[in-house]
């Protein structure tokens, strides 16, 4: 648990300056009536639990006591969507605002694949199944220096997995590297993805090549992480109407990925990357 112990909040960060250098524009705290002088404390923001920066980045208020470590990963469960249903049962309309922009900013994360930074809470924290709970109270409060990941987001039922760190995987592909791009401090430039891709299918399809392309069996180069880098390419087109599930992702070298794309015989190919994953 050194780990743990070793990425605990050890001093009170305001909740705007954890924002802002995380990368979220925060000009818009100071138009209210205490203006620039009291931005911090601007009741519009300095309480809520999730901060979007569109295309680049989503930051998150989570507590340090819910980390776990997992295969020496750091990570944590949660289901904001039905802390949201309770909360709502309970008449904590503010509280149940607050799981919902959280979730709406995991899913916005997802679709749009961006990068994840936490904010992490110690002090005490209100029991979550208790309806007559005392509102927490924040002892520490400090943001975290590494980009978090989600590495699983049920759309149906809200049930999500983040972890800390990006490359921490033996494989990585384009929405891997795509994600520390948007990470970066000095990085503005982004796009976003047209369509949502479910996180653990790519890292599902990226174990079972094992980093070898399903199709020439290559091996794919190494990152400066050591991890070896794939692409993940959906067989029939998500514009297609082609389904985001493994059956249908198939990880191939750069150039077999450009050929898949724009190649004279893509219709012909694509059978033949559905026989390859599927002779697995």
């Amino acid at each position: 648990m050194a780990e743990l112990n070793a990425i605990a909040p050890s001093k009170k960060e305001r909740v705007m300056d954890a924002v802002r250098t995380a990368g979220v524009d925060v000009s818009d705290w100071a138009n209210f009536k205490g203006g620039n002088a009291k931005a911090a404390v601007n009741p519009k923001y300095c309480y809520e639990w999730a901060f979007i920066e569109p295309s680049r980045v989503v930051v998150l208020n989570l507590w340090h006591t819910n980390n776990q470590l997992v295969d020496g990963r750091v990570i944590q469960k949660n289901n904001f969507r039905r802390d949201e249903a309770n909360y709502r049962s309970w008449g904590k309309g503010v509280w149940a605002k607050r799981a919902r922009k959280i979730d709406d900013a995991l899913q916005q994360a997802v679709s749009d694949n961006l990068p994840v930074r936490v904010i992490l809470l110690d002090g005490k924290m209100r029991d979550r199944l208790d309806a007559d709970a005392t509102r927490s109270e924040v002892t520490f409060r400090q943001l975290d220096p590494e980009l978090w990941t989600i590495t699983s987001y049920d759309f149906a039922t809200g049930e999500n997995t983040i972890a800390r760190g990006i490359t921490t995987d033996k494989f990585v592909d384009q929405f891997s590297i795509d994600q520390i791009d948007k990470g970066s401090p000095d990085r503005r430039d982004v796009t976003t993805s047209a369509f949502v891709r479910d996180p653990q299918v790519r890292r599902d399809c990226l174990r079972r090549a094992q980093g070898r392309c399903e199709n020439c069996g290559s091996q794919g180069f190494k990152t400066p992480s050591g991890a070896l880098y794939l692409e993940t390419h959906h067989i029939q087109p998500l514009a297609e109407g082609g389904a985001d599930t493994l059956s249908n992702v198939i990880a191939l070298c750069p150039n077999d990925h450009r050929r898949a794309h724009y190649g004279l015989d893509t219709l012909d190919f694509r059978d033949k990357l559905y026989a390859a994953i599927e002779s697995k």
